[in-house]
């Protein structure tokens, strides 16, 4: 017990050293002090539970969305990537879900649609952030998203039962 009791202060004084040892680090290194947290990307279906939310929310804007090469390149992609494997060919489904039935697990924003690709999903979707550059990103975002466009899909319910899509 009396060990215990004369450790406490040596505890206490490195705890303190290695504080003020990194924050000279830190000052010495050219740090700035640290902002606000990063903001996130706005999911506005999802309703938060606990404390209210002070962190600022993104809408995430594909810069590609209107360039008129990037639906070929995210075909490209989609083919030399294996996307088809999981998710069938041009996105009709397979071990994956469908890409043409406007229903999406994760949210069908572009922003949403980018983190799914980027950060992947649980239980199969890998998270290709790191592998592929920002860009091709975005081009797979531009053509996974115009999958579903002017289509009248019908599609299974999560209990098996036949659903027609009507207009939303």
């Amino acid at each position: 017990m009396r060990r215990l009791a004369k450790l406490q202060p040596v505890v206490v004084w490195s705890a303190l050293l290695v504080a003020v040892g990194g924050g000279v680090v830190w000052a010495l290194q050219g740090g700035t002090p640290p902002g606000p947290p990063p903001a996130l990307i706005a999911h506005p279906e999802h309703v938060q539970l606990g404390l209210a939310n002070t962190r600022p929310q993104l809408t995430v804007t594909n810069p590609r969305e209107h360039d008129p090469h990037a639906l070929d390149e995210g075909k490209a992609l989609f083919v030399s990537y294996n996307c088809a494997d999981c998710h069938g060919s041009e996105g009709s489904g397979a071990m994956g879900p469908s890409l043409q039935d406007g229903r999406w697990h994760f949210g069908g924003s572009a922003g949403e649609v980018y983190e799914s690709i980027e950060q992947g999903r649980p239980d199969g979707m890998p998270a290709w952030g790191g592998r592929i550059s920002e860009s091709q990103v975005w081009a797979l975002v531009t053509y996974v998203r115009a999958l579903d466009a002017g289509k009248d899909v019908s599609t299974e319910n999560f209990e098996g039962a036949t659903v027609q899509r009507g207009g939303h």
